[in-house]
């Protein structure tokens, strides 16, 4: 395994920290799974985890994912129609490949297809079954292995506790409507169960935009004296009419339409997910957890070209997960050694058929790792790590059948420091990776040669964080170089690897309860992603901004009353696609959303309005072909203002 450390300022940044001067201190520190992938309450990771309370989730308002996250520091969102459905999480400035480069986990298990580009589907979530949220800053390579590479979110559904059910009805803007359903409980005998089930639909802000979703989810527990299994069920059906995408002067005429071309495309996809796992406790110091995960998704689609139409396609997925892992506390003088060794293997069968010809994929992905966080004194703590991956992949074409294997180690290395009970340091390296999807390895439609190579990378980061009561503030500041970093380049239509490039950025987040029933919150964040060798050095990597920037404020008028409110600002970007950075820019934009709750007995009534002054903005947009096969500038618009209320009844 190679370690290689680049620049001499991490070396110094641990020289600076090792000397600052020693001062008691006392921490209460916050439960999080994501540092050692296992619930821990005492371990001072040398990360960025900020964490998403069930109360925070509730008081903003948020229906999805994409609402909730898009007031994060550090966190960029590309959607293509505003309601979560086609979006993705940007952590470190990815642009178009955030998809396949920011982990997304829910209670540990990977929503991202390691076998293709198609992005983690962000609304499988329902957030009422959410406990909290935990955003891991950074590469996480050696810890989650592959695309770890900008960041992490583990999303921690809440384990069924003391009988409670809930029924809610919501409707909305474009004809949008909605219909939940919960029940859960926790017996003597040591059983629990939990049972939602929701459908939502909507026309949605485009023309030929419609959308009808159903969802189930069944938990089982069982815990007993020295540990508990369960078995988690999901079953989820979703429609999906697509609009595409329009140019300047189609915008000009009308924001909601959508071309002819585009007439007869949809999305049809059904997912089945079955989930088994085990805690154990082996004696003292030693617990065994493992889970066993079968996923299925059966889709149907029809997606068309300006020049020509598209015709009816399927995309079949198989995911076989196992994901054992010892994890051991030892105690200590100057607190507790955690030990986590484990491994992740997965395996994969794919099968999109297009009139192109078929992609056929049989993967398998094998990892091994291991990290170590011990406290070296009562205030500093280190964290070591190594993983090693191997994948192979089989994949056939109508004119090609390869055997494309690889394999990689990663390290990592940091350390973090309880200046005292109001400040925290870290600092820390570590190397990350992705391997290419089947879609990246081949191109059927433009005959692209078979095989690229696999993307991989090194993060150093450090950060501060201050907080006392009511008050708190955090700074984090990175480097991350990548070799070989997998985009694509609509100028030749073709999946290329880039030399090398660089992201340099650094976020700044701060929050101030200025009164018992008044909070205020606040982020900057700026992101510098350079290609920094080839034809394209010195040039932008497209669709990430620069500088954006969140202000928040949370009012409780009452007991029963509370008022949120948020803005978000984002600077111009690069057109998705344009590596050459030649063509015009996507505008930079500024929205505002309000959030309300009112409760009263097992009532609870919501309101959400986003985008309150009617702003026109393009929240994704990338250079694409005309019926003419000339580039041309594409832009997909945002939902201008728009409101959803909700109305919630909950027996406990």
């Amino acid at each position: 395994m190679k370690l290689s450390i680049k620049g001499r300022w991490l070396t110094t940044s641990l020289l600076l920290l090792t000397n600052l001067p020693l001062q008691a201190a006392f921490h209460l520190p916050t439960i999080v799974i994501s540092a050692s992938r296992t619930e821990q309450k005492s371990i001072e990771t040398p990360a960025s985890i900020t964490v998403i309370e069930q109360d925070e989730i509730e008081n903003s308002g948020a229906q999805n994912l994409q609402q909730l996250l898009q007031t994060r520091s550090g966190i960029q969102i590309n959607s293509l129609y505003g309601d979560g459905s086609q979006a993705t999480i940007d952590m470190r400035g990815f642009g178009p490949t955030a998809g396949s480069n920011t982990l997304i986990l829910v209670d540990g298990r990977r929503l991202n297809n390691p076998s293709d580009i198609a992005a983690p589907d962000l609304n499988a979530i329902d957030l009422r079954r959410v406990e909290r949220i935990e955003i891991v800053q950074g590469s996480a390579g050696t810890l989650y292995g592959n695309q770890a590479v900008g960041g992490v979110v583990n999303i921690i559904t809440r384990e069924p506790e003391a009988f409670s059910a809930n029924i809610a009805a919501a409707a909305g803007s474009y004809q949008g409507r909605e219909g939940y359903a919960d029940i859960s409980n926790r017996l003597d005998n040591g059983l629990a169960y939990r049972f939602s089930a929701k459908q939502r639909k909507s026309d949605n802000y485009r023309d030929n935009n419609e959308t009808d979703r159903k969802d189930f989810n069944l938990r089982l527990d069982y815990e007993y004296q020295n540990g508990g299994v369960f078995f988690e069920q999901q079953r989820t059906d979703h429609f999906q009419q697509l609009p595409g995408s329009l140019f300047a002067d189609e915008m000009a005429q009308n924001r909601r339409q959508s071309v002819a071309a585009y007439a007869g495309d949809f999305s049809d996809t059904e997912s089945n997910i079955s989930r088994l796992g085990l805690q154990q406790a082996l004696g003292a110091h030693w617990t065994f957890e493992g889970e066993l995960t079968h996923r299925d998704n059966d889709r149907e689609f029809q997606t068309s070209f300006r020049a020509f139409p598209g015709t009816l396609a399927t995309q079949d997925r198989t995911v076989k997960g196992f994901n054992p892992r010892f994890v051991g506390v030892y105690p200590l003088s100057t607190g507790e050694v955690h030990v986590t060794a484990g491994a992740d293997l997965e395996r994969t069968d794919y099968t999109l058929r297009t009139s192109f010809g078929p992609q056929l994929l049989d993967q398998s992905v094998d990892a091994f790792y291991l990290q170590l966080t011990v406290p070296a004194t009562d205030r500093i703590s280190v964290t070591t790590g190594i993983r090693r991956t191997s994948v192979d992949n089989r994949i056939e074409t109508s004119t090609t059948d390869d055997q494309l294997d690889d394999s990689f180690n990663a390290g990592s290395l940091g350390i973090s420091l309880r200046q005292n009970e109001n400040l925290r340091l870290f600092v820390r390296v570590d190397e990350n990776f992705r391997f290419a999807t089947v879609d990246e390895h081949t191109n059927p439609v433009f005959g692209q040669p078979v095989g690229l190579e696999n993307q991989t990378g090194i993060s150093h980061e450090a950060g501060a964080e201050w907080s006392r009561p009511g008050l708190s503030a955090k700074l984090v500041i990175y480097r991350l170089d990548l070799e070989n970093e997998i985009s694509f380049d609509t100028s030749g239509f073709s999946n290329i690897n880039l030399d090398e490039t660089q992201r340099e950025g650094a976020t700044l987040e701060g929050r101030w309860q200025i009164h018992p029933d008044i909070t205020l919150g606040g982020s900057l964040t700026y992101t510098d992603p350079r290609i920094t060798d080839g034809p394209f050095d010195g040039n932008r990597i497209p669709l990430v901004a620069a500088r954006t920037g969140q202000v928040s404020a949370d009012w409780r008028l009452s007991a029963r009353w509370n008022l949120f409110a948020e803005g978000l600002i984002s600077s111009q970007r690069v057109l998705g696609g344009d590596f050459s950075n030649s063509f015009e820019k996507l505008p930079g934009y500024g929205v505002l959303n309000l959030g309300s709750q009112y409760i009263t007995g097992p009532w609870r009534l919501g309101l959400r309005i986003d985008n309150l002054l009617d702003k026109q903005y393009s929240n994704a947009g990338a250079v694409g072909f005309d019926a003419s096969f000339t580039r041309s500038a594409s832009f997909f618009p945002a939902p201008e203002r728009n409101l959803w209320l909700t109305l919630n009844y909950r027996i406990e």
